[in-house]
């Protein structure tokens, strides 16, 4: 099977809309994917900001962009510029519709977009490219693991997502984590299942030893995906990037990353309706069935989980909770960032030279300055009051 044929399949098993995708069991747990990926887009863009010393607008590359669910992010980050770029054509004729639609609501004009229909695993995106190949930043949300399918497609599909960064950029992603994964596989014979997702590893007998490339999962989340997906070893993925010319910034897996971001987030992991409150508000109903005994187990601390900021169980009218399903699912994923070696280079505008305007010198203050945290906050506020 191809790396095309894998996104296809996968596309086809994509959520048809959003009511869909808020009416499942894995609601909340969408919610706090939601909440790591928009940090973890301001925190990056804001770390490229100062390391040119200068809050010039980035130009950002989409890397298998899916239906474009990051657009509101890039337009709330205020960029210069954004490529969008997938292997499934309808998921990107989709994020072109929708990036239109953006466009007619945004009275002040919205960022430039160009969409490239390419195979990142077999083609050369940058001669695809019609705008100018540097980028500042390149985001992979969820699919870098696919090109795990062999070594020539892993090798093709990193040189894309890097060789158009300037030095000093980043290149920042999510994926699931292979150790977790075969932890979980291990432990259960070969297949782990909880109420919302299931994983299947296709070779038993390679189970204690997965080859480093090809090494197939099946992974159902809520019945929204059920396609071979493969390990992406993240200490393969880090000296495959190192050869690059990239070095680590960080990697860390998903109950690390709400851990340490969320007092970045504060009280958006509410506004964003990524924890569960509990009780239940209004007579809702808690979305899983062993949600009661996992609070338990969930004040004990036994599964580090987070709490509301400033949580007092005394006075506190409720608490931000989860399933146990919901955790387990979502312990299986991880987040990282690399930047590229050399000394940053000042980025420059995507117009041409004659109709370049000079930035406006202004003073650096703690409304403007983004490492106190206060423009993530107040950027993914406006996010989440747009999803609401």
């Amino acid at each position: 099977m191809s790396t095309s044929e894998v996104n296809s399949e996968y596309e086809l098993n994509r959520p048809k809309s959003m009511k869909l995708r808020n009416s499942l069991n894995i609601f909340f747990m969408m919610r706090r994917e939601n909440f790591l990926r928009g940090i973890l887009i301001m925190q990056s863009l804001s770390n490229v900001h100062h390391s040119v010393n200068k809050m010039l607008r980035p130009r950002v590359l989409d890397l298998a962009c899916g239906k474009g669910g990051d657009l509101r992010k890039w337009k709330i980050a205020n960029v210069d510029s954004v490529v969008m770029a997938d292997v499934a054509d309808v998921s990107l004729t989709q994020a072109k519709e929708r990036y239109d639609e953006m466009a007619q609501r945004e009275r002040s004009g919205l960022f430039p977009a160009e969409f490239v229909h390419a195979d990142c695993c077999k083609d050369n995106l940058k001669s695809m490219i019609k705008s100018k190949p540097e980028f500042d930043l390149v985001s992979c949300q969820f699919a870098l693991h696919y090109s795990f399918i062999d070594e020539h497609s892993a090798r093709t599909f990193l040189r894309n997502a890097t060789e158009t960064l300037r030095p000093g950029g980043y290149y920042i992603g999510t994926l699931p984590d292979a150790e977790r994964i075969v932890w979980a596989v291990r432990e259960n014979d070969g297949e782990f299942k909880n109420a919302v997702c299931s994983v299947r590893y296709d070779n038993k007998e390679e189970m204690e030893r997965p080859p480093l490339f090809g090494a197939k999962f099946h992974f159902t989340l809520d019945s929204q995906v059920n396609c071979p997906e493969f390990l992406a070893y993240f200490p393969l993925v880090k000296k495959l990037l190192e050869e690059l010319d990239m070095e680590l910034v960080f990697v860390r897996k998903f109950p690390e990353a709400l851990q340490h971001w969320k007092t970045t987030g504060g009280g958006l992991l509410t506004r964003m309706q990524a924890l569960e409150p509990y009780p239940p508000r209004n007579g809702a109903k808690l979305s899983a069935e062993d949600a009661e005994s996992c609070l338990a187990i969930i004040i004990k601390n036994r599964l580090h989980s987070v709490l509301l900021p400033n949580f007092d169980a005394e006075h506190s009218l409720f608490q931000g909770t989860l399933s146990k399903s919901e955790w387990e699912a979502f312990c299986m994923y991880l987040v990282f960032a690399f930047r590229k070696k050399g000394a940053a280079e000042e980025p420059t505008s995507s117009k041409p030279e004659n109709e370049r305007e000079e930035p406006p010198i202004k003073k650096r203050s703690e409304e403007t300055d983004a490492r106190d945290g206060l423009p993530i906050k107040r950027r993914l506020s406006e996010e989440a009051e747009s999803s609401s």
